[in-house]
């Protein structure tokens, strides 16, 4: 199942979504079995469900009987009591990736309106299990999926998630709008920053904007108050972008 998260998370990735994390749960005995006896969960950041409603917290879930639902739980104003709304695909349990990013991108036109009101059911908690799991199954890579290969979802996510936040760092650098920016900013704002950036390259994964955090923060280190020239002369995040993008025009066919 959690295979299956993560190739629909790679699939939100790749359409520039911000995918912040992904979990997945089994029940281990029958006392924790109610609706779901499998579920899991696609999470987005905060300014991806602002942007759907600012006064909610909101994300897809993935059920063993249902399938995918869009949640929103939405906190009772004066009380200790949350109220909950689904949206649900109704598309089969185990729709294509393709098909949830795009239940996604119709939540985002119109969260209310997309999917429906009405959860559907496709099988019972326990029933055919290990009919869903030959399914979920084809969704884990095999030996030929190097260099996913026998490794954990968790880890396949991150990976997922470095290489698409890694692209993102090389297009905004080398999309050739080089204005200069007088932006005010404080100092201290400055120095937080860079720690950001330093904090960045730490828990990259290997395939993340590691080497290109590094970069910006000891660009941003060396320029010089008011002098413009420092910009030209401290920039190797941009130089490294472009020569990559260069690279990959030479490669392609």
């Amino acid at each position: 199942m959690g295979h299956y998260l993560a190739a629909v998370a790679e699939r939100l990735l790749a359409d520039g979504l911000s995918v912040s994390s992904l979990h997945a749960h089994a029940a281990y005995s029958e006392g924790e079995i109610d609706d779901n006896d499998i579920e899991g969960s696609i999470q987005f950041n905060k300014d991806f469900q602002a942007g759907l409603n600012e006064s909610a917290e909101s994300f897809l879930h993935w059920t063993g009987t249902s399938g995918w639902c869009y949640r929103t739980i939405r906190d009772m104003t004066g009380t200790d009591s949350s109220s909950e709304h689904a949206r649900w695909l109704a598309a089969g349990l185990l729709p294509t990736p393709g098909r949830v990013a795009a239940f996604v991108s119709a939540v985002r036109v119109d969260p209310d309106a997309a999917g429906s009101d009405e959860r559907p059911s496709y099988r019972s908690p326990c029933d055919q299990s290990h009919e869903l799991a030959a399914r979920l199954k084809s969704y884990a890579p095999g030996a030929e999926h190097t260099p996913f290969a026998h490794i954990g979802y968790e880890y396949r996510f991150a990976e997922a998630q470095g290489t698409a936040y890694r692209d993102r760092v090389l297009e905004a650098l080398a999309s050739g709008d080089d204005r200069l920016l007088f932006l005010p900013i404080r100092h201290c704002e400055l120095h937080a920053l860079r720690h950001l950036l330093d904090y960045a390259e730490t828990i990259a994964p290997l395939t993340g904007p590691r080497d290109l955090a590094r970069m910006l923060a000891q660009d941003l280190t060396r320029r010089t108050p008011g002098d413009h020239r420092s910009v030209h002369q401290h920039c190797q995040a941009r130089s490294l972008a472009a020569q990559q993008g260069d690279g990959q025009t030479e490669a392609s066919p």
